[in-house]
């Protein structure tokens, strides 16, 4: 059963990697919303776009302080968005292969054996899991929840025992890291997809969704439904190795043929 997926995006227009990852899920059936802050350009046709003050308004967009990265805000934005809606949250950075069915409560999976991510999410509001998750805010002080032992008192030392802000805490502290220290809490991880249906390439062959002739889309289990590129390690190898360029014959290339004749 079909349904509607929602993402955010702020602070500049989709590239070429979030174009095509929208088109592929209008190609497989769903509808998405697209929540804004600022003027975001770039969108496909078929997108509906809505004010992301609808769902969560922190009177600015929250960031990662080393980094300026608006990933922080987009944690906060999708736990609140199962609070206001039934909508499956997904990254922009996946490219989808194949329907999902959005009517499970739970909809996550493993990027490794031992850890969910939460680039395709959806909980159900009752959750033990979303519950814990919504306590993170933007003025949060205290130490990321999977963080003990030696690292947990080093920053209890570097932060005077006062905590560290939110803003400074490790990538992925309030994400992946703890949707799966609190599912696992709860029991709720034994929902968890395996990793060929969202994650079949891991993070550190991103590389291959660059590389011609390395992968195309027969090239998946007929389990996995959605491929995430790990956008981020992905584009940091499109600059280096490729001047920025999508080759021709990867598998972006080859999905970007594909969505753009939509």
């Amino acid at each position: 059963m079909t349904g509607t997926l929602a993402s955010f995006w702020t602070g500049s227009p989709l590239g070429t990697i979030e174009y095509i990852s929208a088109l592929s899920f209008l190609e497989t059936g769903h509808s998405l919303v697209l929540y804004v802050i600022g003027d975001v350009g770039n969108i496909p046709p078929g997108i509906e776009v809505r004010d992301a003050r609808e769902i969560l308004d922190t009177g600015k967009v929250v960031t990662y302080r080393k980094t300026g990265s608006a990933a922080l805000h987009a944690n906060f934005f999708r736990y609140a968005l199962f609070t206001k809606t039934d909508f499956t949250w997904v990254d922009l950075d996946i490219v989808a292969l194949r329907t999902i069915d959005t009517s499970a409560p739970y909809i996550f999976g493993y990027e490794r054996s031992d850890t969910l991510n939460n680039a395709v999410l959806k909980l159900p509001k009752d959750s033990a899991a979303l519950q814990e998750l919504l306590k993170f805010k933007s003025d949060t002080r205290g130490y990321p929840p999977t963080v003990q032992g030696f690292r947990r008192f080093k920053y209890m030392v570097k932060s005077l025992g006062f905590g560290v802000h939110i803003r400074d805490w490790p990538w992925g502290a309030t994400g992946p890291r703890a949707l799966t220290h609190f599912a696992k809490k709860s029991g709720e991880i034994s929902h968890a997809q395996n990793m060929d249906v969202f994650y079949p390439i891991p993070f550190r062959d991103a590389w291959r969704f660059a590389k011609p002739d390395e992968l195309n889309f027969e090239s998946f289990p007929e389990e996995t439904r959605l491929v995430h590129l790990w956008g981020k390690d992905l584009r940091t190898i499109l600059r280096d190795k490729y001047d920025g360029q999508i080759p021709s014959g990867s598998f972006i290339d080859i999905a970007r043929k594909r969505y753009s004749q939509r």
